[in-house]
């Protein structure tokens, strides 16, 4: 592991993927690609439907088990350290992912429990950034009742 972490800091990036493979059924989703992004560039997945850029993305965020290559963030294997990996980036959805029929507390737990956090950190993790939004005190409102601004 140290020489992977070694090799990041070599190259002066913070995501390097190597050879990153995707098959679903003998179907190639994404086909032996290899990036770096160095701290601090701008990086972008462009293409048309079905390119790949979801699944890639999905790989790189620990959502998806590549069927070969590596990803490492930070040093870190996204396929072996999930929980450090997971730890260091967030997600910004194209398409909303909340259900309006639950609280945004209740949205943000939901979310927790499916990424594995465990209930102590997952209650205080929820709470500080919900505090950092601004919303705690509308912690309890339905996301439907919920102004868009």
């Amino acid at each position: 592991m140290a020489g992977k972490k070694a090799e990041n800091k070599k190259s002066g990036s913070i995501i390097l993927a190597r050879g990153l493979t995707k098959k679903f059924n003998g179907l190639t989703a994404v086909n032996s690609i290899s990036f770096s992004v160095r701290k601090g560039e701008m990086f972008a997945f462009l293409g048309p439907n079905g390119a790949g850029k979801t699944t890639t993305i999905k790989m790189l965020t620990t959502l998806l088990k590549p069927t070969s290559g590596s990803v490492l963030l930070d040093g870190n294997d996204a396929a072996r350290q999930k929980n450090l990996v997971r730890k260091s980036f967030g997600i910004v959805f194209q398409d909303p992912s909340l259900d309006d029929e639950l609280t945004a507390y209740e949205n943000m737990e939901f979310h927790g429990i499916l990424y594995g956090v465990a209930k102590a950190s997952r209650r205080q993790r929820i709470e500080d950034l919900l505090k950092l939004v601004g919303l705690w005190d509308r912690k309890d409102d339905l996301v439907k009742n919920s102004p868009a601004e």
